[in-house]
């Protein structure tokens, strides 16, 4: 019985594990959003970050109409970067390079109706810990 039990427990921990968080297609251009903001507080060292700034170190021009707005916000624990999405956003032709497809590959999805005005969310460690893109977060609309 003992074993049984064991057993049933290995075999749950390991299809929970192999689970992988799912985006949808259709945001890509929220994946390089967050990317660019990695790679913008790593170079500034955390500085506040700007829509403007973000767009210029887009050099293929892929996100240039897909957000309206960008606002940070420390918490406890990690750092909030929320989103608003632009009406003249076009996702669909946005593609990623098989870099910025690697890195990625293992960011936590979660969708949930959100308290304020924007639409999503993007949730990263401090600096201490390389600012770790740690969860993105969807609005949902219901």
């Amino acid at each position: 019985m003992r074993l049984l039990i064991i057993l049933i427990i290995f075999i749950a921990g390991d299809v929970s594990a192999s689970v992988t968080n799912h985006y949808k297609e259709n945001d890509n251009d929220v994946l390089i959003l967050s990317l660019l903001i990695q790679d913008h507080l790593r170079k500034t060292n955390g500085r506040e970050i700007s829509l403007d700034e973000l767009l210029q170190s887009d050099k293929l021009n892929r996100i240039s109409k897909s957000f309206e707005k960008v606002e940070v916000k420390s918490k406890g624990g990690y750092i909030s970067v929320y989103y608003k999405l632009s009406e003249s956003r076009n996702s669909k032709e946005v593609e990623l390079l098989d870099h910025e497809r690697q890195r990625t590959k293992f960011f936590k999805w979660t969708e949930r109706k959100m308290k304020n005005h924007f639409d999503g969310e993007i949730r990263l460690d401090y600096g201490e810990r390389f600012y770790k893109v740690i969860k993105v977060i969807r609005n949902t609309t219901s």
